[in-house]
Order: structure tokens, then C-alpha cells, then sequence
């Protein structure tokens, strides 16, 4: 399927899925379960404004909310989860932020590639957005503008927590930046991010369903 470009009205465009074959059994348990089960909001864990230019500071990260959680989470399994609960928001918002500012907003402009915006990908979800970096990254804008100014920058966590323990997250992202240079141009990124930790417990994203709109 080809890549989003930006469209001159503030319409979603095609948005791509991609699920690697070794998550599939994980993705659809995590979209089962959470059609049904509740949970909770954490504090946002920082401000979603700010800018990027020659002389703008870093911007601030996302702010993480806390969705839905499914799983066995009864008592004593409540009480695990909750010895997990920052620390999966944290590593989940630190995989998520790596895309959003590598591919977005915490980069200058104007620039030639993208080469961070994927390093929390695994080797196939990263293969898959190389190919969509029109839909995955500001490529389109990179040479016609000379910064960016977060207006929305959120992601809600919904996490599978089976026994109380992460195994699974859907990190559903809302983001929106406007440009400035030669092309002002107001930027909505909208989806979902699925990820897994890996044997050494860190957090990546396998797979994505993402759109892409401007104005």
C-alpha cells in the first residue's frame, strides 16, 4: 500500500497495519481483552508543548496516560501490577518518544533523513516504516521548513498484564505540531503503536496502524 502524504484538508488518509508474524497471538489477545476491562490515569508526565529551531529548546516529552489494563488482575494481582505500573509507562512512553521526536519534532530543520526516528522498532516493523517515512516521519515538509511547535503531543497506554505483569502494550498517540519556514502547515499524526518487551525487557514496537494528515 503506498505511503500518506499530506493532504491539503485535514482528512485521514490511508493508514497502514503492520503486525509481525511472531505478535500476531499477542496483538489479538490485547485487542480482545481490553474491549471489556478497565483502568485507571496516571499524572502526565510532562507538557506536550514546545518547539524546534535554531535557537528553540528541546521539547518536552509526551504526555502518558494511563488506559486500559487486561489480564487477571484480581487481588494479589493488582497489587503486581502496581509495582509495574511506572516503570511499564516509563519504558513505553521512552519507545514511543523515540519515534515521535526521531521522526518528527526534536529534530532541525531543514534536513535530508530521518536516521533516529526508527530505533525503537523491531527489524521488521523498522524495515516496513523505511519503506512508509512519507507516512512515518515529516519527510515531506524536511527541506521546506525550518521548525516545528508541538500543539498536541499524547499517548495513552493500554497495557496486557496477565498474573499482573506486562507482556503486551498499545500505545495510542496523538500528536499535532505546526511548521514554520516556507511551508506553514498545521500536522496531525494519529495511531497506534504495538509493542513487546524483548528478553532483555526492553520495550520495542512491532507493529503500527498510523495516519497522517495537514492543512
Amino acid at each position: 500500500m503506498p505511503s500518506s502524504a499530506l493532504s491539503p484538508t485535514p482528512a485521514r488518509p490511508p493508514s497502514r497495519i503492520l503486525v509481525s508474524v511472531s505478535a500476531v497471538a499477542l496483538s489479538t489477545a490485547l485487542s480482545l481483552t481490553l474491549a471489556g476491562c478497565g483502568g485507571g490515569s496516571s499524572s502526565p508526565s510532562s507538557s506536550p508543548s514546545g518547539s524546534t529551531g535554531p535557537d528553540a529548546a528541546a521539547p518536552a516529552g509526551s504526555t502518558l496516560v494511563l488506559g486500559r489494563v487486561a489480564g487477571d488482575l484480581h487481588q494479589p494481582n493488582k497489587r503486581v501490577f502496581a509495582r509495574h505500573r511506572k516503570q511499564v509507562l516509563d519504558d513505553v512512553g521512552k519507545a514511543v518518544d523515540s519515534w515521535v521526536d526521531g521522526g518528527f519534532v526534536a529534530v532541525s530543520y531543514p534536513r535530508s533523513s530521518f536516521g533516529s526516528a526508527f530505533a525503537a522498532f523491531t527489524a521488521p516493523a523498522r524495515k516496513d516504516a523505511e519503506h512508509q517515512r512519507r507516512l512515518m516521519t515529516n519527510w515531506d515538509l524536511r527541506k521546506q521548513i525550518d521548525g516545528v511547535h508541538v500543539v498536541k503531543r499524547k499517548v495513552t497506554v493500554d497495557v496486557l498484564a496477565p498474573h499482573g505483569r506486562p507482556a503486551g502494550a498499545t500505545a495510542r498517540v496523538s500528536l499535532v505540531f505546526t511548521t514554520t519556514g516556507d511551508a506553514t502547515k498545521r500536522v496531525m499524526v494519529h495511531g497506534r503503536l504495538f509493542l513487546s518487551p524483548d528478553d532483555l525487557g526492553t520495550w520495542q514496537i512491532f507493529g503500527y496502524d498510523v495516519a497522517k494528515g495537514g492543512q
